[in-house]
């Protein structure tokens, strides 16, 4: 009899093309995970991958059968969507998937009196950056920048999240503040890696920094914010997270260098499931009661002020 779990792992080994990128994307040691797929192709009987110094290629048998087990795996997810639809209680798991810049620090702290009030449901807060697959599972709830086309998914646009230029106090200090875009140019710049910068100039086509100095690169929000932290240069941030930071002075603030509606995301048949619906009208209501803050700080202009006086 072939296991269910093997196939699973087989269809994960496929899509990663590799036993490394799959033993990362399912959490399981790298061995383990050979020695499934061993046990899969012994009760089957065939060869599935034929093993090369770059990774994994599906044999000719494992391409017959990859269409077979991915209409597996749909069906299983639609069953168990279906169960967790029907299940009234308020505890169990709930998987809330959201980008690095708010689900890292800022969502944590907005779901701790959701928490407090219902301790028996567990919150798991996926940060990814890329889009996690409701139709599979891979998250019960998402918070996405943009609105899914999928008809089996039911989405409430919520707030619009604006990004603008910020520096440390101790950088402002030292440089001073540039007064206008071209200026930017003058200053170091604390940057993403270029497939980002490169779908912000896709949006924002007068964002050019051609030929400025960058001090301080990564392809992680959570470091991009830390390196405006520390003080390395000007940098681009989300106004929620830059409120939450009393060290952070916004850089023409006039300017947006970026803005994305927020979309609250689940499927259909999850809504039905009293958890979920709780949770998911928690969160719209949360967000929106910081629409302000998601648009622009409050106190940006006392920031300012601070240094200017310093």
């Amino acid at each position: 009899m072939i296991d269910w779990d093997d196939l699973k792992y087989f269809l994960v080994m496929a899509e990663e093309g590799s036993l490394t990128g799959a033993a990362n994307r399912l959490h399981i040691s790298q061995p383990t995970l050979s020695r499934r797929l061993t046990a899969l192709e012994h009760s089957t009987g065939i060869d599935l991958f034929t093993r090369t110094r770059s990774g994994l290629e599906l044999t000719a048998a494992g391409e017959g059968i990859i269409h077979s087990v991915k209409h597996m795996q749909d069906d299983v997810h639609a069953i168990e969507r279906i169960i967790t639809g029907q299940d009234d209680s308020l505890k169990g798991r709930i998987a809330i998937s959201t980008a690095e810049n708010i689900g890292s620090s800022w969502l944590v702290d907005q779901l701790r009196p959701f928490h407090d009030q219902y301790p028996s449901i567990e919150i798991e807060i996926k940060i990814d950056n890329s889009v996690s697959d409701l139709l599979r599972r891979e998250a019960d709830i998402a918070l996405r920048m943009f609105r899914p086309e999928q008809n089996d998914l039911i989405a409430r646009k919520t707030v619009t999240m604006n990004y603008g230029f910020y520096a440390s106090k101790d950088y402002v200090a030292k440089h001073g503040l540039p007064k206008s875009k071209a200026e930017l140019k003058t200053h170091n710049l604390v940057l993403p890696h270029e497939d980002i910068l490169q779908m912000v100039k896709r949006t924002h086509k007068d964002t050019d920094i051609t030929g400025a100095k960058a001090a301080f690169r990564s392809n992680s929000l959570s470091a991009l914010e830390a390196a405006i932290r520390a003080g390395y240069g000007i940098g681009t941030t989300c106004h929620i997270t830059a409120s939450q930071c009393d060290d952070l002075v916004p850089v023409l603030p006039d300017y947006s260098v970026y803005s994305a509606d927020i979309w609250l995301v689940t499927h259909s048949e999850l809504r039905r499931s009293a958890r979920l619906r709780l949770i998911y009208d928690y969160l719209a209501d949360m967000l929106m009661k910081h629409k302000t803050a998601f648009m622009f700080p409050a106190d940006h202009n006392k920031n300012i002020q601070a240094v200017q006086h310093q």
